[in-house]
């Protein structure tokens, strides 16, 4: 199984002050030491999100970040999770990413979804109602494009006359696309355009689980893709599971309210109310303990979920300390990774 870093883009807690010149430029060092350990960990890509007008989030966009990552870095993958697409002129995006395609040789995947926050939309004037049919009509784009021909294209939102993309893709005939979404729609959508469908780190309730990846696997079937699901879990690794779960747990369960008031963490029957979000009701949904833990749970969700590969986050906007992330980053990158990498090189042979 492969296993990816998400490089988290949060400098501190929700609604913190206003951040910084000092602060920004600190944390981005922050994000280039914890893009070394990765690669040198093992994983297979670094991924990065996409926030905007909040103050915790040091970080906002992914193509700025995505650059400096290809400079930095010769081997790991670098993506998007997620790129919220209908923020965007879809030319921009294709020119963009070809780009750091080119600068890093082939080593970009593009995450891409319709998004869900309403201040982002409102932050570049896209009305939010329409966000749908411009990730539709934006895919469209970005597919036409990367063709590297000349094109023509006439939408509602995007309308283009003898238009070329130059320069073109490193990667023929394109990186891989993985689509994001939660709700049926979405979901479905995944499997009919991309290459894999990629999820939050919510709650798992196995009855409406594997009917999503049965919806997304569907769905990839009947348009002629093949199916990749990418789950996403919130990880901590320590010397004993007391002190990982001690750091890490609760500041987890606050990040799942956050999505919560958001209305888009509803699906689990075990979490319907905000006084359900426990530390003892959620510690069985993260990669959380000591090294052995860490590498049971994984290999679980790839038993038990069908999942394909995974996103890990080890840092959340109220914490833990960078210092201990790094810390906590290095121990899983000596003592989890080997047993993953170990199988990912066997099974390419």
């Amino acid at each position: 199984m492969k296993l990816h870093y998400l490089l988290d883009t949060h400098g501190g807690p929700y609604d913190r002050p206003y951040p910084s010149s000092k602060e920004v430029a600190d944390f981005s060092d922050q994000l280039f030491r914890e893009a070394e350990l990765a690669e040198a960990a093992g994983f297979d890509s670094l991924q990065v999100p996409e926030r905007h007008m909040r103050t915790e989030c040091l970080f906002p966009g992914s193509v700025v970040l995505l650059s400096a990552l290809a400079a930095r870095t010769t081997r790991i993958r670098l993506g998007t999770y997620i790129l919220i697409l209908p923020l965007y002129n879809p030319m921009h995006i294709a020119e963009q990413f070809a780009m750091i395609d080119n600068l890093s040789r082939g080593r970009v995947i593009l995450g891409v979804a319709s998004g869900y926050h309403t201040g982002y939309n409102q932050m570049f004037n896209v009305p939010f109602n329409e966000r749908g049919a411009r990730f539709e009509e934006g895919f469209d784009v970005l597919m036409k494009a990367w063709e590297g021909k000349k094109f023509s294209y006439s939408g509602k939102y995007y309308q283009y006359t003898d238009v070329q993309l130059v320069p073109g893709l490193y990667q023929k005939p394109r990186p891989e696309i993985w689509v994001g979404g939660m709700f049926p729609k979405t979901i479905a959508r995944a499997g009919r355009l991309g290459d894999a469908w990629c999820s939050d780190p919510f709650p798992l309730d196995p009855k409406v689980w594997h009917g999503q990846v049965k919806l997304y696997r569907d769905s990839a079937r009947e348009h002629g893709n093949k199916s990749k699901v990418v789950l996403m879990r919130d990880a901590w690794v320590a010397p004993t599971r007391k002190q990982a779960e001690e750091t890490f747990l609760k500041l987890a369960v606050e990040e799942w309210l956050f999505y919560y008031r958001w209305g888009i963490l509803t699906h689990h029957p075990e979490f319907q109310k905000e006084a359900d979000f426990t530390t003892a009701r959620a510690a069985k949904h993260f990669v959380c303990g000591t090294p052995e833990d860490c590498i049971r749970q994984v290999e679980m969700y790839g038993k038990e979920y069908d999942a394909d590969e995974i996103v890990l986050r080890f840092r959340l906007p109220g914490g833990p300390p960078n210092a201990k992330v790094l810390q906590s980053l290095k121990m899983f990158g000596k003592e989890v990774m080997p047993e993953f990498t170990k199988k990912t090189k066997k099974k390419k042979k």
